[in-house]
């Protein structure tokens, strides 16, 4: 008994040198994001990307939209995230998103379409 419990007060005793474990990096993910025309309507979807406080995040935007104007846009003005893509030439962005909340999506170049959000999670 005595030598379980030594062993125990023991690797308690490093436990405690060692201190807390590092906290873990987050995870990056990556969202592909494709611009649609759908009866009329240009729409980036999917329309919400969640991702946890602290991700680094990379959006890979395609459009795909048939009709002219043959540029749309992609901007999170709370991320200060913005590219104009154009049809057929693919746009990668990449951020942090160091701060929770919701986050509009718009078209910075037509305002009119619809846009989506972004929500970062703490």
């Amino acid at each position: 008994m005595r030598t379980l419990v030594g062993t125990l007060a023991g690797l308690a005793c490093l436990a405690a040198l060692a201190g807390p474990a590092p906290a873990a990096e987050p995870a990056a993910m990556t969202f592909t994001v494709v611009n649609i025309e759908y009866e009329g309507t240009k729409i980036w979807t999917p329309g919400t990307l969640v991702v946890k406080k602290g991700t680094k995040v990379t959006v890979k935007l395609i459009n795909n939209v048939k009709s002219e104007p043959n540029q749309h846009g992609f901007a999170i003005p709370g991320y200060n995230v913005a590219a104009i893509v154009n049809r057929g030439e693919p746009q990668t962005v990449e951020f942090t998103a160091d701060k929770a909340g919701v986050f509009p999506i718009i078209c910075q170049l037509h305002p009119a379409h619809v846009g989506g959000e972004l929500v970062v999670l703490e």
